[in-house]
């Protein structure tokens, strides 16, 4: 022990039940986390870095050389490791298993479905995820386990949920049952609006065009127009909150931008008149290259129809080459994951990740900014999370590996070493068995 009561242990032990015994016992006193890469995610990366925690608040951070530690704060040395904030997925679905067809979602009961969703963002925020928003749940279960995670009753992330999505009357949308509200004309769309809200939503989800996952659907055709979409967006921002428009087609596109949308989930055949409209008024766009890429590329593709799948090996290079173009346009391009469709399942949200590197769409220090500062951004949330700078929150990932030198190892579950959710450590194990076809209510 020095005068700042450090605590050193072996690297090789078990050194997250360490530092969750140390820190629980410490109570209310700062902790000191140096000797780590710290990767600010402003686009700063500190060789010998310190961060100070005061209860559930960042309050310095820096290189080790010229951040004191505060008198009486326990300090831990991370030598070798990277520090750097959780990783924040814009855009999945919490009760939706990865079944290969996303109609047997609907006949495992809602009870069940909680349950399991609770379950399923334990993984994810033990993954290093310490941030989601879900963009659609049947029966308002997104809801639910948001309010569980809140009351301390579950393990979870901090959830921004939106309850139903908002669509117009068309062929497909039975195939989700309860995910969907539909609503025709701007009076109705409303009133949808206003249910949600009433429900505890956090965000307003709206349909702009078809679905890749809706058999009947059509990807490209435009839905709800602009008038009904902006009826939505007003009674969202009554209260301060944003509408996010899952949107494939360019008209569609266009028709959530001039509606006033904070953001476009997937944006597949955006045109550059769309692209030159999102930078100009900063509506963020939502990868979403998991959906397709766990589809094509999951442990086996047995069960998945034959409709959804020919949809998904269609616009899966289109949506590879369209953020490419995004990016070059200026379009702030946040992760979003889809977590929940085919094979895509929860606590493998990196992969979204490393997608960005392998496919040269960005580099790493860029791929990691989508997944923490500008997804933080899309979700109106920059103030408090997704840089490590001082006031904000000490959600903090610290590996055992750097994610700059190897992108990869942020799916390696072994790198993980400790997990901090608003100053807390996360305790527990990532249940990989949920990661099998065959799992509990898994249908296989």
């Amino acid at each position: 022990m020095n005068e700042h009561a450090a605590t050193e242990w072996d690297q090789n032990a078990n050194a997250t039940e360490e530092i969750l015994t140390t820190m629980d016992s410490q109570g209310k006193k700062p902790i000191a986390l140096s000797g780590a890469q710290v990767i600010t995610c402003t686009g700063q990366a500190i060789a010998n870095g310190r961060v100070i925690i005061e209860g559930q608040k960042i309050t310095a951070v820096g290189s080790s050389a010229h951040v004191a530690i505060p008198e009486g704060a326990l300090e831990i040395d991370l030598s070798g490791k990277t520090i750097m904030p959780g990783l924040i997925d814009a855009h999945v679905h919490l009760d939706m298993h990865g079944m290969p067809d996303t109609y047997h979602e609907s006949l495992v009961e809602d009870k069940l479905r909680t349950i399991r969703a609770s379950i399923e963002m334990a993984n994810t925020v033990r993954s290093g995820i310490t941030t989601v928003r879900n963009c659609g749940s049947a029966n308002y279960i997104d809801i639910a386990v948001k309010r569980a995670v809140d009351e301390g009753l579950v393990t979870g992330p901090r959830i921004l949920a939106s309850g139903k999505i908002i669509c117009m009357l068309t062929a497909g949308s039975e195939y989700f049952k309860g995910l969907y509200r539909e609503a025709d004309g701007v009076d109705e769309n409303r009133r949808a609006a206003r249910e949600q809200l009433k429900e505890g939503a956090d965000l307003l989800k709206v349909m702009a065009t078809g679905a890749i996952m809706n058999p009947g659907g059509t990807p490209g055709a435009p839905h709800l127009n602009v008038e009904e979409i902006r009826a939505v967006v007003e009674e969202g921002e009554k209260t301060g909150k944003h509408t996010a428009a899952h949107a494939h087609g360019a008209e569609g596109i266009k028709n959530a931008i001039k509606a006033g949308v904070r953001s476009i989930e997937h944006g597949t055949l955006a045109d550059d008149e769309a692209l030159k409209m999102m930078a100009n008024q900063g509506v963020f766009l939502i990868s979403t290259l998991c959906s397709n890429f766990w589809m094509l590329n999951g442990s086996a593709r047995n069960g998945i129809p034959h409709f959804m799948f020919q949809k998904a090996e269609e616009v899966s290079k289109i949506r590879i080459e369209n953020l490419h173009r995004a990016l070059q346009a200026g379009v702030q391009v946040a992760m979003g994951t889809d977590a929940g469709t085919p094979y895509n399942y929860h606590g493998r949200n990196a992969m979204e990740l490393i997608q960005y590197v392998d496919k040269k769409i960005m580099d790493p220090m860029q791929a990691l900014m989508a997944s923490t500062k500008v997804a933080a951004d899309a979700l109106g949330l920059l103030p408090d999370i997704g840089t490590l700078e001082p006031g904000k929150q000490a959600d903090i990932l610290i590996l055992n590996a750097d994610p700059l030198q190897d992108i990869h190892c942020l799916l390696d579950l072994d790198n993980i070493h400790c997990v901090l959710k608003a100053g807390h450590v996360v305790r527990g194990e990532v249940d990989i068995s949920q990661w099998r076809e065959c799992s509990s209510l898994g249908f296989g």
